[in-house]
């Protein structure tokens, strides 16, 4: 009241009438505001509600991708279900539209598809309708047949009630289209987490010029590929290597049982600098590694098994001196894992005070065919256990052979040697290899064995193989 009363006695003061109806004015203008002022507060509320509901949204989305590129590049239904479960998870509401991509590296400032990339890292079955950056050029990709795809794509968006602006006629709000992308592998890069990968290779007299000729084009391929300031190689061989090889480090020993098995220390200086960024690096022709590979010719020697892949694994876990203190400390630790590839039955000399353990230096080999195989199988499931990727391959006649008259196939040895593709879920040999469809089917069936029959087909496995090893998903932005 003294508030008013002062404010009537300075009015009179200067000379100013008093509306009679000011009372009732603001009577109606705050009646008319009143509407006004809670349809802004009904519509503040709702909008946050429909930030909080496009958040989440967005959060289940990403979770969705994620779990389908886990299946990718091998199992394109078993993603689209995965991200479709996970979404509705994580998002009721949500109702997910998949799609898929190839996403592989850029030449630069070209800003086309780099070469050795398709088919080696996904495989749509034509670069038509790429969209490239300086960096990743994203490639429509339809999964069918041998076409694979390493991204997927899950796009959705959602109507919210609303549960207060109704009262001014607004029912709903809509998240907009929202899109997450996950990519599983090298994603388009060259491969980026530090490995220390031994690959050993069977060139024993059963593999014909041709066929080891292209096998070493695979590995020199796949070298392309990868990061050496990243990624170490060393080079292993069936049967060994010359004790003093010369000019060429990997000559092959006329004795079964001198000489090392892997000829070819760790290298981290197997590629040159590309000439632009993004562009296929050139091979160092004077990596000890590249060297190694150009004059890997042929050994009189047998088949042996464990032998090879115990002194890989040993040397890979230090306990076998190797030089990777001599090399620069990468960021984080490197995953270990070994290739082995191999193309018949055992065919080894028994050699005495064998063990499979790889706490001790001694040499494997058994003339029995079962023991050999058996031999295998332990040398890697201790190698397993001390935290080492065991990749197999079998070419050509280890797809049909025994390991002795009556005996399990090499291929189902293999593949038990070879690591699981999940926790208490084994890589296994499904079929014999013997068509190009079964191949197909084997070597897409997520786990770590392979099967080729030419010399052709090992580029591309041993490039999967690498990619095996580089196994995370992540989320990515794809190029506009």
């Amino acid at each position: 009241m003294r508030s008013i009363t002062i404010r009537k006695i300075w009015s009179r003061a200067a000379g100013e009438d008093e509306p009679a109806n000011q009372g009732g004015a603001s009577i109606i203008i705050f009646a008319l505001m009143v509407p006004l002022l809670f349809g802004a507060l009904a519509l503040a509320l709702d909008f946050g509600k429909l930030a909080y509901e496009r958040q989440d949204l967005s959060n289940a989305l990403d979770a969705a991708a994620l779990a389908g590129a886990g299946s990718l590049p091998n199992d394109p239904a078993a993603a689209q279900s995965a991200a479709i479960s996970y979404a509705n998870t994580n998002d009721p509401q949500a109702n997910p539209t998949i799609t898929f991509r190839c996403l592989v590296a850029s030449t630069g400032t070209a800003k086309t598809v780099a070469a050795g990339q398709v088919p080696n890292v996904c495989d749509p079955g034509t670069t038509s309708g790429a969209k490239c950056n300086e960096t990743l050029c994203s490639i429509p990709c339809i999964p069918a047949g041998t076409h694979t795809c390493n991204t997927i794509i899950v796009t959705a968006s959602k109507d919210v009630p609303f549960a207060f602006a109704p009262v001014i006629g607004v029912n709903t709000g809509n998240t907009g289209s929202l899109v997450s992308v996950a990519c599983k592998g090298s994603c388009g890069s060259q491969i980026p987490n530090p490995m220390d990968v031994v690959m050993v290779a069977d060139r024993t007299g059963s593999m014909s010029t041709a066929d080891r000729n292209a096998m070493v084009a695979g590995i020199k391929s796949t070298l392309q590929t990868m990061t050496k300031e990243q990624q170490y190689v060393a080079l292993g061989t069936i049967g060994r290597s010359a004790t003093s090889p010369g000019s060429c480090i990997t000559s092959p020993s006329s004795n079964e049982t001198t000489g090392p098995w892997l000829p070819v220390p760790f290298s981290n200086n197997y590629t040159n600098n590309p000439a632009t960024p993004g562009a296929v690096p050139p091979l160092n022709t004077s990596s000890t590694l590249v060297g190694g590979l150009n004059c890997l010719n042929s050994s009189s020697t047998g088949t042996y098994l464990a032998a090879p892949l115990k002194s890989a694994a040993r040397y890979a876990l230090g306990l076998t001196p190797n030089n990777l203190g001599s090399l620069p400390v990468r960021s984080t630790p490197a995953r270990k894992a070994i290739i082995l590839e191999t193309d018949g039955e055992p065919n080894e000399t028994t050699i005495s005070g064998s063990s499979t353990s790889l706490s001790n230096s001694n040499d494997i080999g058994n003339s029995n065919g079962t023991t050999a195989c058996n031999n295998l199988k332990d040398v890697a499931t201790n190698a397993k256990n001390q935290g080492l990727l065991i990749i197999t391959v079998a070419f050509g006649g280890a797809n049909s052979a025994t390991c002795a008259t009556g005996g399990d196939y090499v291929r189902n040895v293999l593949a038990a040697a070879s690591s699981p593709k999940a926790a208490g879920v084994p890589s296994t040999a499904s079929n014999d290899c013997s068509t190009a469809a079964l191949r197909t089917t084997e070597n897409a069936d997520g786990d770590y064995f392979f099967c080729a029959a030419t010399g052709a087909e090992m580029g591309p496995i041993f490039a999967s193989a690498i990619n095996a090893i580089s196994t995370n998903s992540r989320l990515i932005r794809l190029p506009e």
